[in-house]
């Protein structure tokens, strides 16, 4: 029974872990409000004002600096000096003013420049510019020359994706609830002159602020320590109540704070973290984010592992009748059947309903929450694993271990669970678990995992070998299914043909069309000239830098819809009519843009515009026709990644290395991309009847799609489940092993109460941990040291290849361009190559060359300003501006170098670039930069090849190592286990053996000593046990004389007496000679129990076992003293028998003797009262025989089994240490509590056999 004392003492020992939390708790909402710089809109406002103010004042020393102002205006600054500035977290930049205008003489940066279009005047300004929000710096340091700081304050780009994202510089924790006003409403921010800059407002419905990463740690900690308490409460529970109880308790603390964080998000809003977003995974209202689906398993793992401790004190009856071990076994088999189908449930839904990927083939696919999914899934598959251990357990226990009866019945039951499923889609998958279940269900019984077994045994390795397989299985199943619908999704794509970059450029174009002056001007004058002119203007303005294989149309119509000097009899109704089909599609980018699709390799773009006229009328409209050349197939991809959306990656991402596919039309083949050999015609029996129709051919899995009855689509990938497999088990059986590391850890805590004294004394390793720690130690680090290297070797090796590559090709596009510029000048024979009808002519040819080489060309002229971009969207989105990059026009003009490559970086995209001037016969005359923007992704794929074969090799290596960690650690400690039986079996009363040991070893000088020892301790022995003998004879003789002498001394004075009255001739002789001779005989009764007593003492080993029912014994030994007037004997028999194996005889004198002493305690003149009484405590039985005597005087007790030692007046002192010899010769105990003037309670532990 747990009472209140109970309860204070608990809360006394253990209350410090909820002050521990208490104070984490406070730590982490003073953190999260009050210290992070983002805890409160006033936090960030001061946090930005104190960074502008920073940087503000570095830029102002800087101005300051006349040495390093003159000489960056003069160009002679050092290398350092540059490198110094670059670094900066603000740019700068120096301008001239002359007669032509401000000519820049240095700038720190080429991903923005400063608005200088209208003047430059002295002071700060916050400008918002074509990349983000800027803080500008203007300082006079001369007459006519300007020095310019920019101070970045939020990046803010025309596209958002994974590289180009909104965010305050430098503060990304500062969400998107934070917005920059020019204008009130807002908290105003100042500079350092206190002037207001803008406004910050704060939106908190658009987004909830996250936690820090401080306070969600002080968080955790804290209800890590408030989770301890609880379960050291429910441990209470259980051992002073009953398991159950424990249980339910723990049970109901779970859920009422399952119930809180779902409805009132206490004690912590997990609803503003990242991880329990629903747009990563959901599934329902319990599994509504990937975090409510961590929590709830290891939450249920807790609970698994609490009841799998406890389950051990459970003893269930054994059900006798056939009937209701069968419908037992069938309920079992059912809630393993209903757990393994709902946890299948959950995995498949872990998989295909989440954004998470799990393809292990493609490491750097993986991100954070294919760590936790796949952690999640490694706590499903153990929480299950230890959750059918239980069921098994108490299954067995039941059924009184019916193995065959089991099986039968589990085998009917999945039986009967399939039919109910008959009709389900993934009924394989069911009849797979089902046969799986039952093979699972056997090997549970035939290779037990023990309940006390730790995680470093053979058993349980095998267990997570097995579970590793199960899970990595299951993975690949769901996998394949989640890749056929994203293959399923690449093939509508490309049978539509749609180019989500394409789709972007002609967005943007769409955007400014509309404001486009040639436009106004032609609806005004309505001329064939003018439409000529319109026509020329938006061809080279628009289309033409960004379109290499598509031609542009354009028409025009009036306010009614009539034709306005257009070629051909394209009519407004019917490019409306085109217009109304593609709007059945969803739009693409917007409301004025359509897809239209003929044929595959001929589809359009059709752009509309309204053009409006004074007084907000229509007056008239113009449409644009970009259609495909059937002849060109791939599309143009430069900068893909940056340039496209977030909400267009999907599409994007479908052209893709990672499959072939091939285009036929009426069974032609019409394209194909990639190394799969497709027929160049199929015949009608290979086209398949289906619309989509998955098969294998040779190494690969084939997807033929029909979008119509003539255009097919096939795509290929090869069919790697083999590696997939092997990876994935690597990389699980690694996730295992992690995890039940952090089970290690935890329960390690736990256990230590998080004291420091208690972790030091749970974390004394034997030698076999020891040998097993070190040998997994040096695999692990070998493995870290082996993949660090080779990676870093890897990546040093790309850079180095990239960088020459980059240069052949830096070279070639050089000799390329420079052959252009020589044949254009001389064909124009213009003065200066910097004509704008030069560049026009030019640019076409820079961007045909840009194509043949797929990368981009940017051309600079001598002074380092951009004259020629094959991708000027680049500049226009705010990408990059129209300077060169400092450092690389400080290596080319400055050190005069032939080449400079270098890394570059915008937004998060890293990506090297080089640089080479352009020269003929009077020099350089300009300089030519190539980027190369797939390095990142080359080298990425590169390592992520390495990694899953280091992963899979050094999987199987930890496997071997662990196995080789238990043979030899077994090894070892074998012969420690050896010497150690060999230590424990030594007696000095018998003949001990040498230990055989012939290595010459270590453990060869310790048996060599042992053995030493052991001939010593004979020759001690002997000698000990002569004096023992002499010793015992001598004490003997003492106790015998002594204990003889005190009945032959009445004896003796009983004799004289009667002899003085013989002689005497007193009158009473005879009576005087009776009660002489009633004496003797009394005092020769007394001589003949003494001897009786010694020798069954002596004879006390010499045993006689058999197997007989305590109960009846008992019941036998108390019938004899019911009826003692003196004392009431009360024995509580219980049903059950009790067999042990033991001396009955002695058994018999053990109590006999207990009863005896305990009537004996009880003194005259009380009512005596003596309870005997039975407890089953698992394996043992405890026998209680309690008096209300006068009790055991404590100076007493330490001697009370001690022989010839009594508390009575008489006797030799050897009942109760003739009771311990009896007790221990039975494999028992026996003990005693006592309250002096209460009572005694003796206790005797005896093993139950069967």
């Amino acid at each position: 029974m747990l009472d209140i004392k109970e309860i204070r003492l608990f809360f006394l020992r253990n209350g410090y872990l909820l002050i521990i939390s208490a104070w984490l708790f406070t730590f982490a909402f003073l953190f999260n409000n009050y210290w992070s710089y983002y805890s409160s809109p006033h936090g960030v406002q001061r946090s930005l004002e104190s960074d502008i103010r920073s940087r503000q004042e570095d830029f102002n020393e800087l101005a300051d600096d006349t040495a390093i102002v003159n000489a960056l205006f003069k160009g002679s600054y050092e290398e350092q000096t540059l490198q110094d500035i670059y670094r900066e977290s603000y740019y700068v930049f120096a301008y001239d003013s002359t007669q032509t205008g401000l000519q820049p003489r240095f700038w720190s940066t080429s991903s923005i420049a400063p608005p200088v279009q209208e003047g430059l005047r002295e002071g700060v300004t916050f400008r918002r510019l074509v990349n983000g929000y800027y803080v500008m710096l203007c300082r006079k340091v001369q007459p006519m020359k300007y020095v310019v700081g920019l101070i970045p304050v939020k990046q803010e780009f025309a596209i958002n994706n994974d590289y180009l994202q909104n965010q305050f510089y430098g503060r990304p924790a500062i969400g998107r609830e934070y917005a920059i006003h020019l204008r009130p409403p807002g908290l105003p921010v100042l500079d350092a002159n206190e002037k207001i800059l803008f406004y910050l407002f704060y939106n908190p419905g658009l987004q909830e602020p996250s936690p820090s990463l401080t306070s969600m740690l002080l968080l955790t900690v804290g209800c890590i320590c408030v989770l301890i308490f609880i379960n050291l409460f429910a441990t209470l529970m259980a051992r002073k109540l009953t398991p159950l109880w424990g249980f339910l308790f723990l049970l109901g603390v779970v859920l009422l704070f399952r119930v809180l964080s779902y409805v009132y998000n206490f004690p912590i809003d997990l609803r503003a973290l990242n991880l329990f977003d629903p747009t990563i995974y959901a599934k329902d209202e319990i599994f509504k984010s990937l975090g409510d689906l961590l929590l709830n398993v290891l939450l249920a793992f807790w609970l698994i592992l609490f009841f799998r401790q406890h389950v051990r004190t459970i003893h269930p009856p054994v059900v006798r009748t056939k009937w209701q071990s069968r419908l037992i076994i069938g309920a079992a088999g059912l809630v393993m059947f209903i757990v393994g189908q709902f946890l299948l449930e959950l995995i498949r839904s872990l998989v295909i309903d989440s954004k998470i990927s799990y393809d292990v083939t493609n490491f750097f696919s993986l991100n954070e929450y294919s760590v936790i999914g796949s952690m999640s899934l490694g706590f499903i598959a153990i929480s299950f694993l230890f959750f059918s251990q239980i069921v098994n357990y108490l299954l067995n226990q039941l059924t009184d271990f019916q193995y065959r009866a089991k099986y039968i019945s589990l085998l009917v039951v999945g039986l009967v669970w399939l039919a109910f499923r008959f009709n389900a889609p993934d009924l394989s998958a069911s009849v797979a678990f089902m046969f799986w279940l039952l093979g699972y269900v056997v090997l549970l019984d035939l290779l037990e995992l023990r309940f006390s077994q730790g995680s470093a045994t053979l058993p349980f390795i095998v267990w997570m070998l097995v579970m590793t397989v199960t899970t990595s299985a299951v993975l690949i199943y769901y996998n394949n299914q989640k890749e056929q619908t994203s293959r399923m999704r690449v093939a509508m794509n490309l049978s539509k043909q749609r180019d989500p970059y394409l789709e972007t450029l002609l967005n943007d174009v769409g955007e400014r069309l509309a404001q486009e002056p040639q436009v106004k001007n032609f609806f005004s004058e309505r001329t064939r000239t003018s439409k000529r002119q319109l026509e020329r203007t938006l061809q080279e303005k628009y289309f033409s830098r960004y379109i290499s294989r598509f031609n542009v149309l354009f028409f025009t119509f009036d306010e009614e819809g009539q034709p306005l000097f257009n070629s051909g009899r394209t009519s407004f109704e019917s490019l409306q009519d085109r217009i109304m089909v593609g709007s059945e599609l969803p739009h693409v980018l917007g409301r004025d843009l359509y897809y239209d699709e003929r044929s595959f390799n001929d589809y359009s773009y059709i752009g509309k515009k309204e053009i409006y006229g004074p007084g907000d009328t229509v007056s008239g409209y113009l449409f644009y026709e970009v259609r495909s050349e059937p002849e060109i197939a791939q599309p143009d991809r430069l900068y893909p990644e940056l340039l496209i959306e977030s909400a267009m990656h999907d599409a994007a991402s479908e052209y893709t290395d990672r499959y072939s596919y091939a285009v036929y039309n009426k069974g032609v083949l019409v394209t194909n991309h990639n190394n799969y050999p497709f027929k160049a015609r199929l015949t009608p029996a290979e086209i398949p009847v289906a619309d989509a129709v998955f098969d294998e051919q040779k190494g690969y899995s084939l997807l033929y799609y029909k979008d119509s009855k003539d255009k097919l689509v096939v795509v290929a990938k090869p069919t790697r489940n083999f590696l997939e497999f092997i990876t994935l088990f690597a990389y699980m059986f690694c996730l295992f092993l992690l995890i039940i590391g952090i089970y290690s850890l935890v329960d390690l805590l736990v256990k230590a109460r998080l004291r420091i004294s208690n972790l030091q004394s749970l974390l004394k390793l034997s030698i076999r941990n020891k040998v097993q720690s070190t040998i997994i130690f040096a695999v692990a680090f070998a493995f870290l040291a082996l993949g660090l290297a080779t990676i870093l070797f890897f990546i040093n090796r790309y850079r180095a290849e990239n960088a020459e590559r980059l240069s052949r090709t830096v070279h070639s596009i050089a000799r390329d361009i420079e052959a252009v510029f020589y044949s254009q000048r001389m064909l124009d024979q213009v003065e200066t190559i910097y004509d704008s009808i030069f560049l026009a002519d030019l640019s076409r040819n820079i961007g045909v060359i840009a194509t043949e080489h797929n990368v981009d060309v940017n051309i600079y002229d001598t002074r380092g300003n951009l004259q020629l971009s094959a991708q000027p969207l680049m500049i226009e989105k705010g990408l990059i501006s129209g300077a060169m990059n400092p450092v690389a026009f400080y290596q080319l003009s400055k050190l005069r170098k032939i080449q400079y490559i270098q890394e570059e970086q915008i937004g998060k995209m890293k990506y090297i670039s080089g640089y080479i001037p352009l020269r003929d016969k009077d020099g350089a005359f300009a300089y030519l930069n190539v980027p190369y923007f797939a390095t990142q992704t080359e080298l990425n794929q590169q390592i992520s090849t390495f990694l899953v074969a280091l992963i899979n090799i050094n999987a199987f290596i930890f496997l071997i190592a662990g196995l080789l960690v238990l043979l030899i650690s077994n090894t070892i400690t074998k012969s420690f286990s050896l010497i150690t039986d060999k230590l424990r079996s030594v007696n000095l009363g018998q003949q001990n053996e040498p230990v055989e040991w012939d290595k010459e070893d270590e453990i060869g000088l310790l048996v060599k000593e042992y053995n030493k020892m052991v001939q010593k301790l004979e020759v001690s022995a002997a000698m000990l046990a002569k004096s023992e003998r002499e010793g015992a004879w001598r004490e003997m003789a003492r106790q015998v004389a002594h204990e003889i002498k005190n009945p032959l001394t009445p004896m003796k004075l009983s004799i004289q007496y009667l002899q003085r009255a013989i002689a005497n001739d007193s009158p009473d002789v005879k009576a005087l000679s009776r009660n002489v001779a009633n004496t003797l005989v009394e005092q020769i009764e007394h001589l003949s129990n003494i001897a009786s007593d010694f020798a069954a003492f002596a004879h006390i080993t010499k045993v006689n076992n058999e197997v007989f029912s305590l109960s009846e014994l008992l019941s036998s030994v108390t019938g004899l003293y019911m009826s003692n007037p003196e004392c009431h004997i009360y024995f509580e028999r219980n049903e059950k028998p009790y067999k042990v194996d033991a001396d009955k005889t002695q058994i018999n004198r053990l109590f006999t003797n207990l009863l005896q002493n305990a009537i004996q305690a009880i003194p005259e003149g009380k009512e005596g009262h003596i309870a005997i009484s039975m407890q089953d405590e698992g394996e043992d039985v405890v026998v209680k025989v309690t008096d209300n005597g006068t009790g055991i005087p404590p100076e007493v007790q330490p001697k009370i089994f001690v022989p010839n030692f009594t508390t009575k007046s008489s006797g030799t002192g050897l009942g109760l240490a003739m009771c311990k010899n009896i007790v221990e010769q039975a494999g028992g105990e026996i003990w005693f509590t006592t309250s002096p003037g209460i009572g005694t309670t003796f206790y005797v532990k005896l093993p139950v056999v069967g």
